[in-house]
């Protein structure tokens, strides 16, 4: 067993930030009509406003298109109070609920406002090394689950895959000549899911997952692996994105947590 350590959890809201010093602002007596077309022409759905050089709240497109032009945008700003602040030391995880209610966090070191955080910043590299340590940490540990369920008869595994599974298989054994792995060595992470799905001994020692959750569960972590493995595919465009993303990353540390517990269990000094 490889002991399992929850290294994402190191991701954190500054590492994925805009810094202020990058980030487009309004001052507060800003006419309407020029912010909104700025904001359009940049495209953006949100944007801090300042006064005196200090962020005090922030302004939302969709509420400008509906002010007149010549007002300025301090009638309209939102206060930073009720959500909108964050702390930097705040897990990326606990950022991912709370983006597609709030839509644009600023992020709190000390007294001072270092950075904003939108949805756009959940497809920043930080981001995408938090979402490829959950995967990963969720394919070792099932990897680890098999290899106790078969022991010394992994060859038996082979009966849950499908023609098309095996044949991948053995091609991937046989262009390895080193021999140094197992047969579970050579299971892509579609395969891991697969046996859990046949073997419904492994399914319980996560928890009670029947078939159609499993599937349900499972089959969109394998689509979320590829598109997070290929960094210039973009994740995350808006907020159902980001709740879909929220769900799929919620369902594998679920999964990890299970098998993390069944494993300790089974091999008490790995921790």
């Amino acid at each position: 067993m490889v002991p399992h350590v929850d290294l994402g959890r190191g991701v954190r809201a500054r590492h994925i930030q805009m810094d202020m010093e990058r980030a487009t602002t309004f001052d507060l007596y800003a006419k309407v009509g020029k912010v909104l077309a700025a904001m359009k022409s940049d495209r953006y759905d949100y944007a801090p406003v300042t006064s005196k050089g200090r962020v005090v709240g922030y302004i939302g497109r969709g509420q400008l298109l509906r002010a007149e032009a010549d007002q300025p945008i301090r009638n309209l700003t939102h206060s930073l109070a009720g959500g909108a602040i964050v702390s930097g030391d705040m897990p990326i995880h606990d950022l991912m609920e709370w983006i597609p209610r709030q839509r644009i966090v600023f992020v709190l070191e000390g007294r001072d406002v270092t950075g904003l955080v939108t949805i756009w910043d959940f497809n920043k590299q930080p981001a995408r090394a938090y979402f490829y340590l959950v995967l990963a940490g969720l394919e070792i540990a099932l990897a680890d689950l098999i290899r106790w369920r078969y022991g010394r008869n992994q060859s038996n595994l082979v009966a849950h895959l499908g023609s098309r599974d095996t044949e991948e298989l053995h091609q991937r054994m046989e262009r390895d000549r080193s021999g140094h792995g197992d047969l579970v060595s050579y299971l892509n992470f579609k395969h891991l899911l697969r046996v859990f799905e046949k073997d419904r001994a492994l399914r319980a020692e996560l928890g009670k997952y029947d078939v159609p959750k499993w599937n349900s569960m499972t089959r969109p972590l394998g689509e979320l692996r590829n598109e997070v493995m290929h960094p210039v595919t973009t994740l995350v465009a808006g907020p159902d994105d980001m709740v879909r993303l929220t769900q799929d990353i919620d369902h594998a540390t679920e999964l990890v947590d299970g098998a993390i517990v069944a494993l300790r269990k089974k091999y008490p000094a790995s921790g």
